[in-house]
């Protein structure tokens, strides 16, 4: 299930001076002001739209607040329209100012990847695509990716940032990241992006074979709440699954005794004490620490069950051949059977 669509590009007329011209004639639709702009007033732009503060941008850009505020209402006065609205104690960006501070964004990350990717192409290596993964991914896809890359094609390098999916999603939106693997769930549906699903996951809840827990033939939710827990942090999507099913099914929060979204950690601290925590069965199964864990078959029902890659607009060439591959990887995966049955 691809929902991204391609279109062939729009030819123009044939004629030599059609290429030469459009791109005088799209130059002067900017607006003067526009034209004027350096990278560092891009770059101030960007700081106004991040910290909402006149102080901190000020300083990030060493000028005074009353310079800041002159240059930025003579670029709304040359435009017509108010870019923030102002307060006593904070700014915020308009709609317009929204629209104007995306266009930075994009073009300040599409000049700092000028460096990387050439030198990534004077290094023989591929064009540089950045992704953005949830922990637990990664094991999933990218050991085969990485591999069919190596083998087949194309040539690629990839940058990998491992995080929760509420600091990814703003880097995304920043262009800092040009595609984000994760669960598909309203967050991500609704952000504005275009979606590719890859496969399905469920999310359970694991412990050492060595827990006490899996001495009960058929372990409830009552139980699993009776021990402590390794939790994501507050605010992330994981966390807030955690909390609803305990809610859903009548029952406080479990002790917390350490916050993590690294597997590898929370297997191993499951061998020390007879804690349990949140885990993907796939990125389980892909595991070193795998084998010693024990499913309870306790599924977190809230959790979406899809993961995908989302992408901007106008993916380029190489962000949009890496999703092909990990479609292609995708349809190589098979959910482990655990013998146990869901709750």
């Amino acid at each position: 299930m691809n929902t991204r669509s391609t279109t062939s590009p729009q030819v123009g007329p044939s004629s030599d001076n059609a290429h030469v011209d459009d791109p005088v004639r799209l130059a002067r639709q900017i607006p003067a002001v526009l034209r004027k702009l350096r990278i560092r007033d891009l770059e101030t732009l960007r700081w106004l739209g991040r910290t909402r503060s006149f102080a901190r941008t000020a300083e990030a850009a060493a000028i005074t607040q009353p310079a800041l505020s002159k240059w930025l209402r003579e670029i709304e006065q040359a435009l017509g329209v108010s870019l923030f609205e102002r307060t006593t104690r904070r700014v915020s960006p308009t709609p317009y100012g929204d629209a104007l501070l995306e266009r930075a964004e994009r073009m300040l990350t599409d000049l700092a990847g000028v460096a990387p990717a050439v030198q990534a192409l004077r290094d023989g290596l591929g064009l540089p695509v950045n992704v953005g993964i949830l922990p637990g991914m990664a094991s999933v896809l990218m050991p085969q990716a990485l591999a069919r890359i190596e083998q087949t094609g194309p040539a690629l390098r990839i940058n990998l940032f491992e995080e929760t999916l509420d600091r990814l999603l703003p880097r995304a939106h920043w262009h800092e990241i040009d595609l984000l693997v994760c669960r598909l769930d309203a967050a991500a549906m609704n952000a504005g992006f275009g979606v590719v699903p890859l496969y399905d996951d469920d999310v359970r809840v694991f412990g050492a074979h060595n827990h006490p827990l899996t001495r009960h033939a058929a372990p409830t939710w009552a139980d699993a709440a009776r021990y402590p827990w390794i939790v994501p942090p507050p605010g992330t999507p994981m966390r807030r699954a955690i909390d609803t099913e305990f809610a859903h099914q009548g029952l406080p929060a479990p002790r917390v005794i350490m916050e993590s979204t690294t597997l590898m950690t929370n297997a191993s601290t499951a061998q020390a004490m007879p804690c349990l925590f949140l885990a993907s069965t796939l990125g389980v199964a892909r595991s070193p620490l795998g084998g010693s864990l024990h499913d309870f078959g306790l599924r977190f029902a809230h959790v979406a069950p899809t993961v995908g890659v989302l992408h901007g607009q106008a993916p380029n060439a190489a962000a949009l051949a890496l999703i092909d591959v990990l479609r292609d990887v995708a349809r190589t995966l098979t959910p482990p059977s655990y013998g146990r049955s869901e709750r």
